[in-house]
């Protein structure tokens, strides 16, 4: 029995009772009259963010944030009991909770009572974790939803949701990673690419960006999977039995080369199946995307990687699913030696490729040094079978394939810190340098193999052919070249930074990093600065490609010049990229629904 304001003598009982009775601890959150008749008035009991409806001189309250979109019920209006939310119009059974929009959740409903012209609340002891769990469900319900409809304001709210109930990062990561496994027929897609990529960097990003870069992968996964329906499923090798390995590998190359996935996708299931680690799955992927001339641009190698990074992440579970993208783009993506501008190529690197056995062997027997930096500018020069040959020498004096790597992925650094702006559609060409060392790199700590070197001479070769994307190079400021600005400390120097990205000036950009670095600032917080201006934008796999390779990069090295040149070209790269931030507008949003703010309250001075 619900009662009025004025009704001392029954005060002790609840205005509405839950569909399942149970105890309550009682809140006091106002007094009578400061409900408004027929209103509503917002209030915070503990974590929970309430509205408290006056109707008939009757009080009720439920959840204050609609189940669908979030926005503040305080804001809708109640007639004939139906309360309605007026951003989309839903409408709520204002006694149970219960939602008239097919398919839409209810909304939580909460006992009241009155006692000497005081209201107070029942809020259930265990009601922190039935609570939990509620918001759990709908908070992976809704990202389903906004994945399927490619809404980044739904994605944004789902990820925040999730999050303000203790989901971990890994859990929404590995969702993410698994709705865009099972849905896409185009491989392992950009999307799942930056999801691994923010598993990778999340401790680099500052906390406050943390969710900008989950919705930023997923809403690339949305962009690739909307609207597509799953791919057939496919199974282990049935029973317990189990080819030999090295036969397995042979009809694994053999399925890719006749691009048939279906069955290179079950030797893959299988390997895991059976119990076979990344080292063995990953030379089995490894191997085969080398069988074939930079693949994919080189997008094949490190998205292999990724593969396996991921995975590692979620520590392998639904590894059956999240294994077959990569056989997509093993199987399907270009092959180079079949283009024009490899033909060249194919006969010098092919006579290589004949003596591996011999190149690996001296290798694994020998070691030798190698100074990254002048190498790296040796990999620079015009002569694609000079290098070749000094690349099979370096090898075979004992030069470990990973240092070799690093100096391929420190030449994509200054290839495109000197990439001129002139050249503005070729920018990918030029990532792809830089990404494809990085993932050799982190390939050979997986699994090196005799095979795998044929990596290093497609990325040597390719790193001839980006010659032409600086000419004219761009100009690289000096070590003493600056910024010639007034500024307060560090702190005004990364703000400047922010404001000249978005106004693309590249070259002051660069001569503030030049500066922030000359005057030995921090640098962890000039990496966040730039993982910031990265994942406000609606950017695209190539800049999260570069800032991951040059953080990485930059931890290997303690020669100051090669840290410079990796900075300066993250800063090149990311502040070069025009692009839209309506994703950073959705998450903010999202954010303050959360808060239980009005999203009609927001300043957009700034």
């Amino acid at each position: 029995m619900n009662h009025s304001p004025h009704s001392a003598e029954t005060s002790t009982e609840s205005s509405h009772q839950p569909q399942n009775p149970r105890e309550a601890i009682y809140h006091k959150v106002c007094v009578v009259d400061a409900v408004p008749e027929e209103g509503a008035l917002a209030v915070n009991i503990q974590k929970h963010h309430l509205a408290l409806f006056r109707t008939n001189g009757k009080f009720s309250a439920v959840d204050n944030r609609c189940p669908h979109m979030g926005y503040p019920l305080s804001k809708g209006s109640v007639k004939d009991g139906i309360l309605v939310c007026h951003w989309h119009h839903w409408q709520f059974d204002l006694n149970t909770g219960a939602c008239f929009v097919g398919g839409g959740d209810d909304v939580q409903t909460f006992p009241v009572e009155v006692r000497d012209g005081d209201i107070f609340v029942g809020i259930a002891p265990n009601d922190d974790e039935i609570s939990h769990q509620r918001l759990k469900a709908r908070g992976q319900k809704i990202l389903i939803q906004g994945l399927k409809d490619g809404s980044s304001f739904l994605i944004a709210k789902a990820v925040i949701a999730l999050r303000a109930n203790g989901i971990s990062p890994q859990e929404i990561i590995h969702q993410g990673l698994l709705y865009g496994a099972a849905k896409t027929k185009e491989g392992w897609s950009s999307g799942v690419t930056i999801l691994t990529i923010a598993a990778n960097m999340w401790n680099e990003v500052d906390s406050a960006d943390h969710n900008l870069f989950l919705v930023q992968g997923l809403n690339q996964i949305a962009n690739k999977t909307a609207g597509r329906s799953s791919r057939r499923r496919q199974y282990p090798f049935p029973g317990h039995e189990l080819t030999d390995l090295e036969t397995l590998k042979r009809w694994f190359r053999k399925f890719i080369l006749q691009r048939d996935t279906d069955a290179a996708e079950r030797i893959l299931m299988t390997l895991h199946d059976r119990g076979f680690g990344k080292e063995v799955i990953g030379d089995f992927i490894f191997t085969t995307a080398t069988d074939f001339y930079f693949t994919g641009d080189g997008h094949t190698l490190d998205f292999a990687n990724k593969t396996l990074e991921a995975l590692d992440f979620i520590e392998w579970k639904d590894a059956l699913e999240i294994l077959r993208p990569i056989v997509i783009d093993l199987a399907w993506r270009d092959r180079r030696e079949e283009s024009a501008q490899w033909a060249e190529s194919v006969p010098v690197l092919e006579a290589v490729f004949s003596r591996l056995d011999e190149i690996w062997k001296e290798n694994q027997s020998r070691k030798a040094g190698l100074d990254i930096s002048e190498y790296a500018y040796f990999l620079l020069k015009d002569d694609m079978t000079a290098i070749v040959q000094d690349l099979e020498k370096k090898l075979r004096q004992g030069v470990a394939p990973i240092e070799i790597c690093r100096a391929l992925t420190y030449a994509g650094a200054i290839r495109t810190s000197r990439f001129h702006l002139k050249n503005e559609g070729d920018w990918h060409d030029i990532a792809n340098l830089y990404s494809y060392g990085h993932a050799l790199y982190r390939a050979f700590h997986i699994a090196p193999s005799k095979e795998l070197l044929r990596g290093l001479f497609h990325g040597a070769v390719f790193c001839t052919f980006m010659r032409w994307l600086n000419m004219p190079p761009a100009r690289v400021p000096e070590i003493n070249e600056v910024l010639n600005e007034e500024f307060k400390g560090p702190e005004t120097m990364l703000t400047r930074l922010q404001e000249l990205a978005d106004f693309q000036k590249v070259y002051d950009a660069e001569l503030l990093v030049n500066r922030y670095l000359t005057e030995h600032h921090d640098e962890k917080a000039l990496r966040r600065a730039l993982a910031h201006i990265t994942v406000r934008e609606n950017a695209e796999l190539h800049m999260f490609q570069i800032l991951e390779a040059a953080f990485a990069h930059c931890d290997l090295t303690q020669d100051p010049e090669e840290k410079r040149i990796h900075l300066l070209a993250a800063t090149r790269y990311i502040t070069a990229q025009k692009v839209m931030k309506d994703i950073l507008w959705s998450t903010e949003n999202a954010e303050r629904l959360q808060r239980g703010e009005s999203l009609s309250e927001r300043e957009d001075n700034n």
